[in-house]
């Protein structure tokens, strides 16, 4: 189990030109994240995903907070491989996004690892939108609680409050499908289109790697 709360995540991108690119980017990821990146201050865990439709790369990287993401990370010289990743052979494009989380929902596979998640990044107008997609968010866990196979579904939010990413997931890819056909999903995403001031990007993910920090005092 991780030896802190998140208080801080990073969500990494790379477009990849195949899906041989995107498997050997993952790994070098998860590599450099069991080598050094697990033991510095303030880290909490690395999630890395494969796309599942487009040839993707999805980096979730979490810290105690910003303060530690920073000093043990984005500015350590330490991240040189990871931080010139938008430039490694065969990555067509990156972007990063930046923000804390905030409380979700807890499906009744809760606690299992999830095999299937979602990255859903939505562009929101204000502060004002987003806590009106968290309550949505809130509203929507009342039926979502019983869908089974669901884990979890962790928002998180950026600094401006204009970005909001969802984060859910699944025990595997029946269960994502099983959750596709309930018929409330699209009657939700109806909702969430109102606040939104530009198209959301949606990305269709397995995991390839979990790796958390070592527990604090016991061995890595």
């Amino acid at each position: 189990m991780p030896s802190a709360e998140p208080g801080f995540a990073t969500f990494g991108v790379l477009r990849t030109d195949g899906a041989r690119t995107a498997a050997q980017v993952a790994e070098v990821i998860a590599a450099e994240v069991r080598d050094w990146v697990r033991h510095t201050p303030g880290f909490v865990s690395s999630r890395v995903h494969l796309g599942v439709v487009e040839d993707v790369v999805v980096h979730r990287g979490e810290w105690t907070d910003q303060d530690a993401y920073r000093t043990s990370f984005q500015d350590s010289p330490a991240g040189g491989p990871l931080h010139g990743a938008a430039g490694w052979p065969g990555v067509t494009g990156a972007t990063v996004f930046r923000g804390a989380p905030v409380p979700g929902i807890a499906g009744p596979a809760a606690g299992r690892p999830p095999g299937t998640v979602v990255v859903a990044t939505r562009h929101l107008s204000g502060p004002e939108a987003t806590a009106a997609l968290l309550g949505l968010l809130r509203q929507s866990g009342v039926w979502k609680h019983d869908v089974p196979g669901f884990v979890s579904a962790t928002p998180y939010v950026d600094a401006e409050g204009r970005t909001f990413v969802n984060y859910p997931a699944w025990v595997d890819m029946a269960a994502y499908d099983a959750w596709m056909a309930d018929p409330r999903i699209p009657a939700g995403q109806q909702e969430i289109s109102r606040l939104e001031v530009a198209p959301p990007e949606y990305l269709l993910c397995t995991v390839v790697s979990d790796i958390v920090a070592p527990r604090t005092g016991g061995t890595p």
